[in-house]
């Protein structure tokens, strides 16, 4: 008999910055975590995800990696960094580039490929989210 499928982690109810500049993305984003009983702090540019983080400190970050104006989702997190405590952080990309992986890998974040796969983007939360300090 075959071995039952191991279930995916619930990732914990938490707070997560979504940062993409395509509205349909961001949208779809806030539908799917929102379905996960988690508050989503939603912004299409680097001031706007500074401007909700003074607000409400997140548990997780979303970036994307390629925003407007030649900005990074890692140059985002760098500003980031400067005013929140260390986060878990998800780069998401349809970039397949050497380049990307070793710079994501090298910002010590995780890296999603888009099209975007809802059960993998959970387990990634999930586990991301269980090791973050008390």
């Amino acid at each position: 008999p075959a071995a039952p499928a191991a279930p995916v982690p619930e990732p914990p109810r938490s707070r997560v910055l979504v940062v993409d500049n395509d509205p349909d993305v961001l949208r779809g984003m806030q539908a799917l975590l929102g379905g996960w009983q988690c508050e989503v702090l939603a912004a299409r540019d680097g001031d706007e995800a500074l401007r909700l983080v003074a607000t409400a400190t997140p548990d997780l970050v979303l970036l994307d990696f390629h925003l407007d104006g030649g900005q990074t989702g890692l140059m985002l997190r760098e500003r980031l960094c400067a005013v929140l405590p260390a986060r878990p952080c998800v780069v998401i990309t349809a970039d397949h580039s050497t380049e990307v992986r070793d710079a994501v890998a090298a910002a010590g974040c995780t890296l999603l490929h888009k099209p975007l796969k809802p059960l993998a983007l959970k387990s990634v939360m999930a586990r991301l989210l269980q090791q973050r300090p008390l």
